[in-house]
């Protein structure tokens, strides 16, 4: 099943795949699962790019189906799976593109899920750029320790928008899912303002539940370029317009 869905996959890849400049835009629909793909036309030019995004669709297709197969066997009220990843471009450059994906998917629970995952892409190294590395090695630790820091202060403030009172137990919950370290900042993507050529901080993103109660829903925490320019590895401080 896992080989004959591989080769489905490369099928889907090269056959419907857009004319060059168009958005790549796919759906895979079965008896168990409707899956849909968007990535933008910008990402769909730099060949390494594109083969990261289409790898990491197929890990959650891959386990979307399989999941979906066994949900059906043991569920008599099973209905098929939905899950709708649409990618973004959130700041280009000629140095580098950043780019978020929001995937919406419903798979028999009590309600929809929301997830994102991002990607910000050093053009000329043609690679994948963890938060760590926008900083000074010795840099690094005090870097995201600020961001950090801004970030729950972000979270606090849309916390008590939405709730009309303080956190209490979940301020503590949250802080499972926000650090200073890189794993728990990992979902970030650069932002910038209409008509600027240059980035103006980077937003992070969690899906409902990831680090905390699900009724909470999602949170994109902006944190301005301000927080942390001063830590900025050189050819970084360009990207941000902080020379």
């Amino acid at each position: 099943m896992m080989k004959s869905f591989a080769a489905a996959f490369v099928l889907l890849a090269s056959a419907t795949a857009p004319a060059f400049g168009a958005d790549y835009d796919a759906t895979e629909k079965s008896p168990l699962y409707e899956l849909h793909l968007r990535i933008p036309a910008t990402a769909m030019t730099i060949a390494p790019l594109k083969e990261k995004i289409l790898a990491l669709y197929k890990s959650d297709a891959d386990q979307a189906k399989s999941d979906a197969k066994e949900d059906k066997q043991d569920n008599p009220s099973f209905h098929p799976y939905s899950i709708d990843t649409v990618w973004r471009v959130t700041f280009e450059s000629e140095a580098v593109v950043s780019l978020s994906a929001d995937t919406n998917a419903d798979t028999g629970g009590a309600h929809p899920n929301e997830a994102f995952q991002t990607l910000v892409w050093d053009k000329h190294a043609n690679r994948a750029v963890p938060v760590e590395a926008l900083f000074a090695p010795d840099q690094v630790k005090a870097a995201l320790g600020a961001i950090a820091d801004a970030a729950a202060k972000a979270w606090t403030k849309t916390y008590v928008q939405r709730s009309g009172q303080q956190p209490g137990p979940e301020a503590d919950v949250a802080k499972d899912g926000i650090g200073a370290d890189p794993d728990k900042l990992k979902n970030y993507a650069l932002t910038y303002a209409k008509g600027q050529t240059t980035a103006n901080g980077i937003v992070l993103l969690y899906g409902a539940g990831q680090a905390w109660p699900h009724v909470l829903g999602d949170f994109r925490l902006a944190v301005p370029a301000s927080v942390f320019a001063k830590y900025l590895a050189p050819p970084w401080k360009a990207v941000f317009g902080a020379n």
